[in-house]
């Protein structure tokens, strides 16, 4: 660490919100380090380009992990979710709280997901979590807890709504890609609102809660940057295309829901009922005062045309 200057460690730096935070950190002047599994890789060289220090390794090399902590005083966990085997995040949180805490990092910021407010004493929805969400939401509010638990003196939670990038290329796999023919069918109603996250905003918050560990200390925050209908949603999206399609939004039955439940499929957000419960763990007015200037979707869709074009049009 060069003087007072911090110097934060960042899991998932060549991920979407691993990128942004790399970018929002470096345009302060901070130091950044980071571990990736090949650093001539297009995307990790563009991060060495950024003056980010790269350590080659993956998540489960331990010594790799310890030399890409060295010297550092701040920390970022964002850790893609295993859907194969729910017990290896958890493990990978809290092998990287450990080695952060040995390094001497006395800041953390966890991003997780909204849904960790569902499985909070008080919080929880009227219908329970199917059991493929409620594992996966569980696992996420365990990272929470590496953090909580780590011995950090400031933390904070960042839990993200849906994501805009979902809807293009490459996340659009993630149980988006009907949107290609024309629709998007989920457990959401009509009168549900959906609230879209921009990555480079969970960048913005986490950068925030670095700057002022004490202001964002012991926070769990849902972040969300936009707020409307499904529907709205959909309409927006195929503005943005602009080959005069429409999107339908639809809504799934009761019924319907169990029977896609119970058929055990991994694409378990559009079949989870729990998340007609999820608007009310955000308020947008408080999250414009923290951070002015938040994302609409029909903006990030214009800033991301390339990709809406390359996803619907290509």
């Amino acid at each position: 660490m060069s003087g007072s200057v911090p110097t934060v460690f960042v899991t998932s730096a060549t991920g979407s919100q691993g990128t942004a935070l790399c970018h929002e950190l470096r345009a302060l002047g901070w130091n950044v380090r980071a571990t990736t599994r090949d650093v001539e890789a297009p995307a990790a060289r563009a991060l060495s380009q950024l003056g980010v220090h790269l350590t080659p390794g993956s998540w489960d090399d331990e010594e790799a992990q310890r030399r890409g902590l060295e010297g550092c005083d701040k920390l970022f966990l964002c850790l893609l979710p295993n859907l194969a085997d729910f017990e290896v995040v958890p493990r990978r949180a809290a092998m990287i709280t450990r080695l952060a805490r040995e390094a001497g990092v006395t800041h953390a910021i966890a991003s997780t997901t909204l849904g960790s407010f569902l499985v909070e004493p008080g919080h929880e929805p009227p219908v329970p979590l199917g059991p493929f969400f409620g594992a996966h939401v569980r696992t996420k509010k365990r990272v929470e807890q590496s953090v909580i638990e780590g011995g950090f003196e400031r933390w904070t939670i960042l839990r993200p709504g849906f994501f805009m990038a979902n809807f293009i290329e490459p996340k659009i796999q993630f149980g988006y890609t009907e949107t290609k023919t024309g629709s998007w069918t989920s457990s959401l109603t009509a009168a549900s609102r959906l609230g879209l996250v921009d990555h480079v905003d969970i960048a913005r918050f986490a950068a925030a809660a670095l700057r002022d560990p004490d202001a964002y200390h012991g926070r769990k925050l849902g972040l969300v940057s936009d707020e409307m209908s499904v529907q709205e949603a959909m309409d927006q999206l195929a503005a943005a295309i602009g080959d005069g399609r429409s999107i339908k939004a639809v809504f799934m039955t009761d019924e319907e829901v169990a029977r896609e439940q119970a058929k055990g499929s991994w694409l378990f957000f559009a079949s989870e009922p729990c998340l007609r419960y999820m608007d009310g763990f955000t308020d947008l007015d408080e999250l414009k005062r923290l951070i002015p200037g938040l994302a609409t979707f029909r903006g990030f869709l214009e800033r991301e045309k390339d990709a809406v074009k390359e996803t619907y049009l290509s």
